[in-house]
């Protein structure tokens, strides 16, 4: 018999909850401590990787040992003979290898606290795991694991010790580097006060004493060993500057496109075609320098602002920029200029390169220094006849003439310093002189050739905009010449100022000044600040006056082909006022708070006695937007007739058929009664008075007339002719004439032509005409 099984008792609510739990977290086992402990070390590899990651540096940093050893024995050799541009030179370079060596400095610091920090970690992690004799045998599993971490953990010590040996390593030689580089600035700037401080003592023997000065065998190896260090050091500053080179690209290839496709767009326009050589020619302009491929003239414009990309550049590299600056402009020159100012510009080149390779060394012998007197001698004569030469021709811009007697002063002193041993002071002067004639030459060039560059733009826009291509140049050619003559003015000055070693002095003394706060009441403000507002307010004015010269418009712009402009002009004028104001607000370094003040002042005064004033510029803006009419519009207002020449901020102007303008606030427009003839076409109805005598045959001169006026081009075919009997009388017949014309510009011509042309057909069938 089957034995009976008791039912289990029901579980209480309290067990079934119990059963459901997960079992409770036991201690780390020895696996687990393994696995982070792989973990821990891939992170401290990984770490002293990154940390020891100095292949640049370790690259970079033996080309700055190498120039610093340069520098210095630069300095030691030429101790007692001051080269200041030479100086200038050292100084900036040493400022960009102190920034270097600094940044490197936190760098190596940066990695040698994370190596530390990961040898302490190492260190922590091996106390962590059981000691060698307390392991599992290599035979399970876990023992293999701790034998693997085990050759982990001692290639982890093995990298850190090396990657620490290596940054302490490199730390130590960047620090002496940058010991080095504070050393090297306390030289420079002894040897620059020593040239501030004693100009008035000879460095070298003076020429009357020719036994005390040096051979000429110990100069030329002199030379050639600064020839080495500056190669070296361009070098350096080639690697260093690299983006210089990117910006006069692309600054060379914005002009080339500019004018390049300037030249192509009005060969396409013109109906004869473009010549194969030669300049192109323009109506009432010649193109002196500027060609349809302007390689050259883009490489001057280049090479005119490369100089000032970096003032204190190394002279090897000065050099070369106005080498390629000489040779730019000696092809405009050869194929732009007369032969006699030709002749003397290569006579002026000559010089550059005679005085540059003169002056290569600091500490010339006897017969170097007797050639470099006899060159700076002739060089000063011929700065004289060029200088006549000029005064007699005006070929080049007004400011070299006087940049061509300075050369004359500067190496008449440059002979006068090296005859009595100031040889780093007759340098000074030479290169200051021929520098600044070759530049300032090279700066007139290019005052043209933006000039010409311009005039083509001009004409393109007239041109695409259906405009005539005839247009006095002249007014506009004064103003951009003489605001470009201002701008390579100071560019000039601060280059020669830089040569003579008197930039820094007048930079720091007009920082001062400009910087210096002021006070008025609560109010504190900077001349800087001040200049700085008048400056953006006059540029913003100039600019908003000569903008629409980039779109085709002129002071004479007087056609009757002229087409109906937009009102976008205007809108392109009140933009650039805005954002010029408000550059000039912020320029002027007011707060907020005082500019509320100012404005409150303002609105008082518009409430007082400027409300025509704003009235015309509200008015302005209506009709920019509102359009009733356009630029080239023929248009009636208060008995005033004429085209609309110009719609301004304040007023805009308009030409009658006498040729007078007329100028009419754009208030008056806005509010006035205007009677605009060609807001949707140029069609105007005409009427002429036509005067026959008692025997016409009144039908047949009805439709000779009718015939003429259909064959005439300028008149509207579409709509007939309405020939009209106004009166009759014992001596004949009176007849209006009322016809369409399709241009209303050209109806005192148009009907000019059509009284001869009825007069001749009326004639000729025998009607006579009184």
């Amino acid at each position: 018999m089957e034995a009976y099984a008791a039912p289990a008792p029901p579980k209480s609510p309290t067990q079934a909850k119990a059963r459901r739990q997960p079992p409770p977290v036991l201690p780390d086992s020895l696996a687990q401590r393994v696995e982070r402990a792989y973990f821990v070390l891939s992170r401290i590899n990984g770490t002293a990787r990154r940390a020891t990651n100095t292949e640049d540096l370790s690259d970079d940093l033996p080309t700055v040992e190498d120039n610093l050893d340069v520098i210095r024995e630069n300095l030691d050799q030429y101790g007692n003979v001051v080269d200041v541009k030479q100086l200038q030179m050292y100084r900036v370079l040493l400022a960009d290898m102190q920034a270097q060596l600094g940044e490197w400095r936190t760098t190596l610091a940066e990695g040698g606290k994370q190596l530390a920090a990961m040898q302490a970690r190492l260190d922590t992690l091996a106390t962590q795991l059981p000691p060698a004799a307390q392991r599992p045998p290599t035979t399970t599993s876990v023992g293999r694991a701790l034998a693997r971490l085990q050759s982990k953990e001692d290639q982890a010590t093995a990298l850190l010790r090396r990657s620490r040996q290596t940054v302490t390593g490199l730390q130590t030689r960047v620090s002496d580097g940058y010991i080095q580089v504070l050393e090297l600035q306390d030289v420079v700037r002894e040897q620059m006060g020593r040239f501030n401080h004693r100009r008035s003592q000879a460095e070298l023997p003076p020429l009357w004493h020719p036994s005390r000065i040096v051979a000429d065998e110990q100069t030329s190896a002199l030379v050639r060993q600064s020839y080495a260090a500056q190669r070296s050091l361009v070098s350096y500053y080639f690697a260093e500057n690299w983006d210089y080179w990117v910006w006069m690209a692309l600054l060379a290839l914005a002009f080339f496109g500019w004018v390049f496709n300037n030249f192509r767009a009005l060969r396409r326009a013109s109906a004869e075609p473009a010549p194969a050589a030669g300049p192109l020619r323009l109506p009432e302009h010649r193109l002196y320098y500027l060609r349809p491929v302007p390689v050259a003239s883009a490489l001057l414009v280049v090479f005119s602002l490369a100089p000032f990309f970096d003032l204190n550049a190394p002279a090897a590299y000065t050099a070369l920029l106005q080498l390629l600056l000489l040779a730019a402009v000696s092809v405009l020159g050869w194929r732009s200029w007369p032969r006699p100012l030709f002749w003397y510009w290569l006579g002026i080149v000559g010089a550059f390169f005679a005085l540059t390779f003169a002056y290569t060394t600091r500490a010339p012998g006897l017969g170097a220094r007797w050639a470099e007197v006899l060159l700076n001698g002739a060089a000063a004569g011929l700065g004289w006849q060029f200088w006549r030469f000029l005064r007699q021709r005006k070929l080049l811009a007004g400011f070299v003439r006087p940049v061509a007697l300075l050369f004359v002063g500067l190496q008449v002193l440059a002979v006068l310093a090296n005859a009595n041993g100031r040889v780093s002071l007759a340098k000074m002067f030479s290169t200051t002189a021929i520098f600044g004639l070759t530049q300032g030459v090279a700066l007139s060039a290019f005052v043209r050739v933006c000039t010409e560059a311009f005039f083509l733009q001009v004409q393109r826009s007239r041109v695409a905009g259906g405009a005539s291509a005839r247009f006095s140049f002249g007014k506009m050619e004064s103003g951009l010449r003489k605001a470009l003559t201002v701008v390579v003015g100071v560019l000039w000055l601060m280059l020669f100022t830089n040569n003579l070693n008197l930039y820094n002095l007048l930079y720091r003394t007009s920082e001062h000044v400009l910087t210096a706060p002021h006070s008025l009441g609560s109010t504190t403000f900077t001349l800087g600040n001040i200049l700085l507002f008048v400056g953006i307010v006059l540029a913003t004015i100039q600019l908003q006056k000569y903008v629409g010269y980039f779109f085709g418009e002129t002071d004479d712009d007087f056609n009757a082909d002229t087409d109906r402009k937009g009102s976008w002009m205007v809108a392109i004028r009140l933009g650039i006022l805005a954002v010029g104001l408000l550059l000039a607000t912020l320029a002027s370094g007011l707060p907020v708070d005082k500019i509320a003040i100012v404005l409150g002042a303002l609105g008082v005064g518009i409430g007082l006695g400027l409300q025509n004033i704003i009235n015309n510029l509200v008015s302005g803006v209506i009709l920019i937007f509102e359009r009733p009419f356009q630029v080239g519009d023929y248009i009636e207002v208060n008995g005033k007739a004429g085209r609309v020449k110009d719609i301004g901020i304040r007023a805009s102007k308009l030409i009658s058929q006498s040729g007078s303008e007329v100028i009419l606030p754009n208030g008056d427009l806005l509010s006035g009664h205007v009677i605009n003839w060609t807001l949707s076409n140029n069609h105007i109805r005409s009427e002429l008075a036509i005067n026959l005598g008692p025997d016409a045959d009144l039908d047949q001169a009805r439709q000779l007339i009718s015939a003429e006026i259909l064959n005439h081009p300028n008149t509207l075919h579409k709509v007939a002719p309405e020939i009209l009997l106004s009166n009759v009388n014992p001596q004949g017949y009176d007849l209006k004439v009322q016809f369409w014309i399709n241009n209303i510009r050209q109806e005192q011509v148009l009907k000019s032509e059509l009284l001869a042309s009825i007069y001749q057909q009326l004639t000729q069938a025998g009607i006579a005409m009184r």
